[in-house]
């Protein structure tokens, strides 16, 4: 061993909350007020959990009927325009929600205001306010809408190729971006021009799902891939309309379907890029988080980790860091996984490194002593 001296390093964890069953379990965001909330789909609940505000430990939650059993609740959003609210889809009733979540995880949520999504769209998908505007991505008709929060007959309709999932508004270009599942194609709505379509190259890999603006300014999105396998790849647009990829190059990495992806701070204020992989498209694809830094000014991924989550074949869908703890919802088994990051190994755990190939976890020590990853951050 390289030395004597005691290193104190922090086990990984991560742990499975089951939440009320459901067919299936959806989005999440974060309200404040050390509440999440979490769509189940097929019954239209949300789900509404308090977390510790010291650990962000999940500690209770319960669901509320939004509209009827079939509405179809899914989209989840933080309101920046209405604080302590979320915006919300019902997918299936065709509307856009404002809703108030309860003061505790028993007090039912209230709905603020109801906008109707403007014919021919149909079936909102994901919602994202950006200014005065929303914008939602109709998945059942193969629309992306845009609409006046205040004034909701201010709207704009774009018809695209199947099937729009996430949108995204350039920050520096204002170019509104959305991804096209079904037929593997990035749309782009352009401020003065008559919107386009961009097929995914065949070579990168199939599927645009997770999209989101970055801390660079720019916006980044994901491939989940296909039956066959996924490819690890995700990508970066910046304001020239110009795409980057990036490829995932280590273990069971390399080949994961990328769904969703999420941006938080290391302890020392640099980007961290948290990438979920999901066996949504085949089984046979892991179920796990990949925490990625990069250098260069984003023009080469720096280090990778893989935390793999304890259920597998759950069709992990949605990541979201708060504070110093990462949340995972898990599609087909009614689970919020959690897992605090904020006490995590520094420098980050690189799988690309020799270092780890020899030792993978293994500290530079012969007396190690074990913090608490669930301590207060």
């Amino acid at each position: 061993m390289a030395n004597d001296r005691a290193v104190v390093t922090v086990p990984r964890a991560v742990a499975e909350y089951p939440l009320p069953a459901a067919w299936q379990t959806h989005e999440v965001a974060y309200a404040g007020n050390n509440l999440l909330v979490v769509s189940q789909q097929t019954d239209s609940v949300l789900v509404q959990v308090a977390i510790d505000p010291a650990t962000g430990r999940p500690l209770a939650a319960a669901g509320h009927v939004i509209g009827t059993p079939r509405s179809g609740l899914h989209g989840l959003h933080a309101s920046r325009a209405n604080s302590g609210c979320v915006w919300a889809t019902l997918q299936f009733d065709d509307k856009l929600l404002l809703i108030q979540p309860g003061d505790s995880v028993e007090t039912p949520p209230t709905i603020l205001r109801e906008i109707a999504v403007p014919a021919p769209a149909r079936g909102p998908h994901v919602v994202i306010e950006d200014g005065d505007d929303l914008w939602t991505t109709c998945k059942d008709s193969s629309h992306v809408v845009r609409v006046n929060a205040a004034n909701p007959g201010d709207v704009s309709v774009y018809p695209c190729s199947r099937r729009p999932i996430f949108v995204a508004r350039h920050p520096r270009s204002g170019i509104v971006y959305a991804s096209l599942d079904k037929s593997s194609r990035i749309l782009a709505i352009y401020p003065s021009v008559s919107p386009s379509e961009t097929a995914i190259p065949v070579e990168e890999g199939a599927t645009p799902v997770g999209l989101v603006t970055g801390p660079d300014k720019n916006v980044w999105f994901v491939l989940l891939g296909s039956s066959s396998g996924g490819t690890g790849t995700f990508a970066r647009i910046d304001r020239s309309d110009t795409i980057t990829w990036y490829r995932l190059t280590t273990g069971t990495a390399s080949s994961a379907g990328l769904i969703h992806l999420a941006w938080s701070e290391s302890p020392d204020g640099e980007p961290v890029l948290w990438l979920l992989a999901s066996s949504t498209a085949s089984m046979m694809i892991p179920n796990a988080v990949v925490r990625v830094t990069f250098q260069d000014d984003y023009r080469t991924i720096a280090t990778q980790e893989t935390l793999s989550l304890p259920t597998q074949m759950c069709m992990a869908h949605r990541v979201l860091p708060v504070g110093g703890s990462l949340y995972v919802t898990e599609m087909m088994s009614s689970v919020l996984a959690h897992i605090p990051v904020a006490q995590a190994p520094h420098p980050a755990v690189n799988e690309a490194s020799d270092y780890y190939g020899d030792f993978g976890l293994g500290q530079p020590a012969s007396h190690l002593v074990y913090a608490d990853p669930y301590g207060p951050v």
